[in-house]
């Protein structure tokens, strides 16, 4: 690593070719409004609302006017960081502000664990816990550019090192995070099965009585089991990720929603909503390469590898240490089982009642969910890695990534394919 990067001394004392290397940032904000709006117009099509967009109009999140105040702003703060005299941090001096940037964001996240526990999530914190609070609160954002910059960095270091770069030798598209709150997920399933009917991004400032308004709304109106869930992140461009997960799951979030990026130029992603099983190919694509990719990172940020397993459902609470021995994935893994008998005997009450008695034994080993039924097992069941889900799928690929020779060589056999069964007749002609 070097141990400082590159400045722009005044224009009369550098070459031609060294002030055009000042003015990159300009170029690639143009490069990133394109990419902006093809995702933007990936989302047309006919509208006609439903229920469940009635649901949620008044909780909209608005992905383009979340890209007007992020995009310029973060390009301006990279042109900015190169203007003639600005100081720069080292590399190693980011990374060391991104990683307090990122233990300050778990003790919030401990904090606010500790509450929902006890079961006082709307009880107002006292005077001292505000005090805490808003110091961290203040630290946090002083030390959020250098750490989002850091992140970018060691992405694109990896990407590069395994070769996953466009023909012109750069990472593309180019990595950009901002790391705060991603958006809510309103999804919506019938209640005699688990099945992910349809969904809706909300703001990420929801309380819970607002959450348990609209589901059950949707209960009533439609006979819908719903749930408002928090994100791990969202694939627009810049990309946002949670930032209270620690710095070795926030490298784990930001590179899987970079992926999705990437697959979004290829058939795979582009037919992201073709059929369920599409959805939870390009999620698992993503977790298994995103895990991957952030531990590389990981252990170049910090100069060790990284504790524990990896995040294998961005969406989920990453591993709890003080559950000890309670494996949180083989008990998820039986509720879902379960719950599916019960709705296929069409006993859906039963399935209801069977699903909150599994939520209060999974609140009493210490992992916090706030509702547990159909729709979140449609939603957690699109990572076919993570603990809601029963599809082969998530094997399919594991597999197929044990015997791919490189991580370039794994996303770019799985990037090729348009269906689902173009995948599957691949893996029954590899062997699979």
């Amino acid at each position: 690593m070097p141990a400082k990067e590159a400045s722009c001394r005044p224009a009369g004392s550098i070459p031609r070719r060294q002030i055009w290397r000042c003015w990159r940032p300009l170029r690639r904000v143009l490069l990133a409004v394109f990419i902006v709006g093809l995702l933007l117009l990936a989302g047309g099509g006919d509208y006609r609302p439903t229920a469940v967009d009635l649901a949620a109009a008044p909780y909209r999140y608005s992905i383009l006017a979340w890209e007007l105040n992020h995009l310029p702003g973060g390009w301006l703060r990279r042109l900015a960081a190169r203007w003639p005299g600005r100081e720069t941090l080292t590399r190693p001096e980011r990374d060391a502000q991104a990683r307090e940037f990122f233990a300050l964001g778990q003790e919030l996240r401990r904090w606010e664990q500790r509450r929902q526990l006890a079961g006082v999530a709307v009880v107002p914190p006292a005077i001292q816990e505000l005090a805490s609070l808003s110091r961290i609160d203040a630290r946090r954002r002083e030390l959020r550019p250098a750490a989002e910059i850091a992140v970018e960095q060691a992405i694109s270091q990896a990407l590069t090192e395994q070769g996953i770069v466009a023909s012109w030798g750069g990472v593309f598209p180019p990595v950009d995070v901002v790391f705060g709150g991603p958006p809510h997920l309103l999804m919506v399933s019938p209640r005699d099965r688990i099945y992910a009917q349809q969904s809706a991004l909300l703001r990420p400032d929801l309380s819970d009585r607002i959450k348990a308004e609209i589901e059950d709304e949707l209960r009533r109106s439609d006979n819908l089991a719903a749930l408002v869930e928090g994100t791990g992140g969202l694939s627009v461009y810049p990309s946002l990720a949670l930032d209270t997960v620690g710095l070795r799951y926030a490298l784990e979030i930001a590179a899987h929603e970079w992926l999705h990026q990437w697959l979004f130029f290829r058939p795979l992603g582009r037919n992201f909503r073709a059929s369920p099983e599409m959805l939870t190919l390009n999620e698992t694509i993503a977790s298994i390469a995103g895990a991957e990719l952030g531990q590389q990172a990981y252990a170049a940020m910090t100069g060790t590898p990284p504790p524990g397993p990896p995040l294998s459902d961005p969406a989920a609470p990453p591993p709890d240490p003080a559950a000890g021995g309670f494996d949180f994935t083989a008990e998820m893994r039986q509720t879902r089982r379960r719950a599916e008998e019960l709705l296929a005997a069409g006993q859906i009450a039963a399935a209801e009642a069977y699903m909150e008695q599994r939520r209060q034994h999974f609140l009493a080993n210490g992992y916090y969910i706030r509702k547990l039924n159909q729709a979140y097992f449609a939603f957690h069941g699109s990572y076919a890695t993570g603990p809601g889900s029963v599809s082969p799928i998530g094997g399919q690929l594991q597999e197929l990534r044990r015997r791919s020779p490189s991580l370039k060589h794994f996303l770019e056999t799985v990037a090729q394919f348009g269906s689902y069964p173009e995948f599957r007749a691949y893996l029954e002609r590899d062997g699979g």
